[in-house]
């Protein structure tokens, strides 16, 4: 194996992420934000797994549509990540303008509160 042969194969990655997966920016309420990544046929429960593993968080309070914590989404095995998203198109909007890759956000309440 090669530089070469790891360039391709990242760049092959890269290119074709958004056929298989979707890239969420999770943003906590203080503003702090990761990107992850979810296949868009796992559930909603997968979502709340990954962002608690990725953000050391044991005690998620809620994932959310929108910072003012008005559409939360459920924790449910019954939807995928893609269903959510078609069935909230208004709500749920790449926030990024091309040529980015699509990109969408969510809101995490941790459970701390950020002074502003």
């Amino acid at each position: 194996m090669n530089n070469s042969s790891f360039e391709n194969k990242m760049d092959y990655f890269t290119k074709h992420v958004d056929s298989s997966r979707y890239i969420i920016e999770i943003s906590k309420l203080c503003g702090y934000s990761e990107f992850i990544m979810i296949y868009k046929d796992q559930s909603l429960i997968d979502l709340y797994k990954i962002v608690s593993c990725h953000f050391h968080c044991n005690d998620i309070k809620g994932i959310y549509t929108s910072s003012d914590k008005l559409v939360r989404i459920p924790i449910t095995e019954l939807f995928t990540i893609r269903e959510f998203i078609l069935k909230n198109q208004k709500m749920i909007i790449p926030i990024y303008p091309l040529p980015y890759p699509i990109v969408y956000k969510l809101y995490l309440d941790d459970g701390h509160n950020c002074p502003h």
